[in-house]
């Protein structure tokens, strides 16, 4: 695609105005150097409503929901808009994730910028780059999708990971239990913590990623788990073979579409969130604890979440006192939902 031809003066940029007065919010608190990834604008809430922008170490992603900014924002400009502001940060590309109202009309193709390895402005990146994370390096691809491998706003909660591991550690290294896990960046933070880990996720490819997470920092593999399996159906597994936790991580995603022929069932954490969190609990240790989270947004309402949590427990359990929003993430509360509880 190369750096596309400005359809507009950049100076008409709403960006070039914009991104500056909100990136000193987003960037100062997260740190310099130890945190390498962090949210720089924050759509409405910073002056474009439907439009994100995200700082990857050298890259960046312009993130824009369809028919939600204004009809004079054009991406092309505003994505050489925002490398310039960023430069001095050290970006060196903007890539575009563009975001249809209705991602099941594209019949699960995606926009051709979404895969392209040029980026909208500026140079071309490598398919994967590390960024630093607290105590840890994880890998992000910045054209490989609508995602990137991250999601940034749970980075207090794997750093509550870390010191929860590390708290229980004595004589016998913490189990711990990630769920739909993704790329592992849960797992690697309870592994740099000093547990023993176990990741389940239903991709193959993104199971691959995490080992090459654990990879990335050191980590030997050897007695970590890695399992491809649908959640539920680990559960069913770990309670035939007797597997219990010291820590479970729920972090699922709103929706997850199953496959008969994979033995895989659909997903939806409004009708199965409170089914999720009860089986896990028949799974843990004495003194175990859950963490559950979720961006579903019927789920972030006040108490909302603690309902469904009460709901699948059939009781009210000891709730444990989680770090706040990450300060890049802070004006966006209300969009997520996290709790920490022991049984």
């Amino acid at each position: 695609m190369g750096t596309p031809v400005p359809s507009r003066q950049a100076a008409d940029s709403l960006l070039r105005t914009l991104l500056p007065r909100a990136l000193p919010g987003h960037r100062e608190p997260v740190g310099h150097g130890q945190i390498e990834a962090f949210r720089a604008f924050s759509g409405g809430l910073d002056g474009i409503d439907g439009v994100f922008i995200d700082v990857y170490g050298p890259g960046a992603t312009l993130i824009v929901y369809e028919g939600r900014p204004p009809r004079s924002f054009d991406p092309s400009v505003e994505a050489a808009a925002a490398l310039e502001v960023l430069r001095p940060a050290g970006v060196r590309a903007v890539y575009l994730k563009p975001f249809a109202k209705d991602r099941s009309k594209l019949g699960g193709a995606l926009p051709a910028c979404a895969t392209e390895p040029n980026p909208a402005a500026g140079e071309p990146l490598p398919e994967a780059i590390l960024i630093r994370e607290l105590d840890w390096k994880l890998e992000v691809r910045l054209f490989d999708g609508l995602s990137t491998g991250l999601f940034l706003d749970q980075r207090n909660n794997r750093g509550f990971v870390r010191d929860w591991v590390r708290g229980r550690a004595s004589h016998e290294a913490p189990a711990v239990l990630n769920t739909f896990a993704y790329t592992c960046a849960f797992s690697v933070a309870a592994a740099v913590g000093g547990a023993l880990t176990t990741s389940v996720d239903v991709s193959p490819r993104y199971l691959d990623w995490g080992k090459r997470n654990f990879a990335h920092n050191g980590i030997d593999i050897a007695p970590h788990r890695f399992a491809r399996m649908d959640t539920f159906e680990f559960f069913g597994y770990a309670k035939r073979k007797g597997f219990t936790y010291d820590l479970i991580i729920l972090d699922p995603p709103s929706f997850a579409a199953g496959s008969k022929k994979k033995g895989i069932r659909p997903w939806s954490s409004l009708a199965d969130y409170a089914k999720l969190v009860g089986q896990a609990a028949a799974l843990l240790k004495p003194r175990g604890a859950i963490l559950a989270s979720t961006n579903t947004q019927d789920l972030c309402g006040p108490g909302r979440l603690d309902r469904e949590i009460v709901k699948g427990l059939g009781r009210s359990p000891q709730w444990l006192k989680l770090p706040p929003i990450p300060a890049d993430f802070a004006s966006e509360r209300g969009r997520f939902a996290a709790r920490a509880f022991t049984v």
